[in-house]
């Protein structure tokens, strides 16, 4: 659905115009609804948002041990794979580890004498709202680090309502977008959630009433999207008949 079609479902929705429900409040309603239902959507299919990011790999340092931590994405939901060329050339992949194990202290110098920059030497941790990497000694590299995430659904802004892109297409080849089975969803709980805004509440249509079992039956179409259909064959038989 295009943003411009999707404002005015909206709209047609709620019985209201530009004026009554302008693009702003469309756009924060729509921004909320598309976070609570991306994170159903990966209980089902948790790769459709999947993205590769990089950024560029510091020197890791002997006295400040923080040259190892690198903020997650604003949009992540989940890192699945991380990687990087630790030695400054050749990339490895980081296995992830709870640095719990670590008996002493923990210090550059400490993960140094325990990690290396090969493909089973090298570890990842998740901490606070970043990851932290145990290896050898780091090389400072231009785009030198790479997660493979789940993010969010890039949010839409006023502009987007009145374009004729649609709304499913990924705007970028590191953002992900809200599939389009979901746009009419999206728009029918916008409906639902302007409708109790209001001071006093609107009854809902009949449409909106069964929204909870129609969001149900589009998460579970998605198991149906990538089956493949087997066919068995029985062996030949023909040495067994007379």
């Amino acid at each position: 659905m295009t943003g411009t079609n999707f404002a005015s479902l909206i709209r047609k929705y709620t019985s209201t115009n530009s004026t009554t429900l302008p693009n702003a409040d469309i756009v924060l309603f729509a921004n909320v609804v598309k976070d609570d239902f991306a994170k159903e959507i990966i209980k089902i299919d948790e790769d459709l948002f999947g993205v590769p990011v990089t950024t560029n790999l510091r020197a890791s340092s002997t006295t400040d041990i923080s040259q190892r931590e690198y903020a997650f994405p604003v949009d992540n939901m989940k890192v699945k794979r991380v990687e990087a060329k630790l030695d400054g050339t050749n990339w490895v992949k980081l296995i992830k580890f709870d640095p719990i194990i670590i008996p002493r202290p923990i210090t550059d110098a400490e993960i140094t004498d325990r990690f290396t920059n090969t493909n089973t030497g090298g570890y990842w941790d998740k901490f606070r709202n970043a990851i932290w990497i145990y290896s050898g000694t780091i090389s400072a590299v231009t785009d030198g680090l790479r997660m493979w995430h789940i993010a969010y659904p890039v949010d839409i802004d006023a502009d987007d309502l009145s374009g004729s892109t649609d709304l499913s297409e990924d705007p970028t080849s590191t953002t992900a977008s809200l599939p389009r089975q979901f746009h009419e969803l999206w728009a029918r709980k916008i409906s639902i959630i302007w409708k109790g805004n209001r001071e006093k509440p609107l009854p809902l249509t009949e449409r909106e009433l069964r929204f909870d079992k129609d969001f149900k039956d589009a998460l579970a179409s998605m198991n149906n999207i990538d089956e493949e259909t087997i066919t068995g064959q029985l062996p030949s038989d023909s040495h067994l008949q007379y």
